[in-house]
């Protein structure tokens, strides 16, 4: 059953301690295409997140989209640079010696705790390092059902996809049966064709019947559409099946359509009818319509 190439999937996970939001989407691409959006803490398991990817055999350019907030107990911890701090207090009992000595100043507001820990670099904020063994199965169930519910949504448009197919498929199945039906009426009115020209130029000479029937055969052999139509009917069945196969389908589905407008064109070049030329339009409108439609088949 065809797959849409484009599709939105999303699931949440959050048990109080650890939050995990997923949302993946996708657009028309010949390859598969995997973007992964998602904080760096988590960076290290980007690789597994694709490797969940590879069970459902997609393609496409998708876009995947990773949320993660940690509620955990004490996940911050603070630091205090003792070096830098030194340095401080340092300078400013130089600072307070120097105007001392300049203004013979006794008395100065000293700095206190809370100022000097505001100075920039004394107190550090440090992330603790995340247990990713503990949230790797946590994220990777949170994307598998994510991907679930993405290739579900591509299925469903699948099934749309597939319905809109089979009916175009149908139509031109009809068009090459009118063809079928109108084909041999060429030949005939070829002959009368003929004979009129030939009855009109040799007014009052016998006409050989075995030279009318050996010009017919020339033309016959010249406007056979026998083996375009045989082609195209090999070409639709195949493409029907295709619809119910299994896998990734759209390149040959966009073969089979190549194939249809090779043969499509062949016959168009030796209609010699009118006829069979408005049919052979229709039909090349049909195949590209469905050539459009498979664009967005995996």
């Amino acid at each position: 059953m065809p797959r849409s190439m484009t599709g939105f999937g999303s699931a949440q996970f959050d048990d109080g301690k650890y939050k995990i939001g997923v949302e993946m989407k996708a657009v028309n691409n010949r390859y598969r295409d995997v973007s992964v959006r998602m904080p760096n803490m988590l960076r290290s398991l980007e690789t597994d997140i694709v490797g969940v990817l590879n069970e459902y055999n997609l393609r496409g350019k998708i876009d995947i989209y990773i949320n993660f907030v940690d509620n955990s107990d004490n996940k911050k911890q603070l630091s205090v640079d003792r070096n830098l701090l030194v340095a401080y207090y340092s300078s400013l009992q130089e600072i307070e010696n120097t105007i001392k000595k300049a203004y013979k100043k006794s008395k100065f507001d000293k700095i206190s705790l809370v100022d000097l820990a505001s100075y920039p670099g004394i107190v550090n904020e440090e992330d603790v390092q995340l247990n990713l063994e503990e949230i790797k199965p946590l994220l990777l169930k949170t994307v598998k059902e994510a991907t679930e519910a993405f290739v579900k949504m591509k299925e469903i448009e699948g099934e749309n996809l597939k319905k809109d197919l089979t009916k175009r498929i149908a139509v031109i199945a009809d068009l090459v049966g009118q063809i079928r039906l109108v084909a041999p009426e060429r030949l005939v009115n070829y002959r009368n064709h003929l004979m009129e020209v030939l009855n009109g130029l040799l007014a009052e000479t016998d006409i050989e019947e075995s030279r009318v029937i050996q010009e017919c055969a020339i033309m016959a052999d010249k406007i056979d559409i026998t083996e375009e139509l045989v082609r195209m009917d090999s070409h639709l069945q195949q493409f029907g099946e295709s619809l119910n196969a299994k896998g990734n389908i759209g390149r040959k589905m966009d073969f089979i359509v190549q194939e249809m407008n090779r043969e499509t064109n062949t016959m168009a070049s030796k209609a010699n009818n009118a006829n069979i030329a408005k049919l052979v339009v229709e039909i090349k409108g049909e195949l590209e319509k469905i050539r459009e439609q498979i664009q967005n088949i995996e």
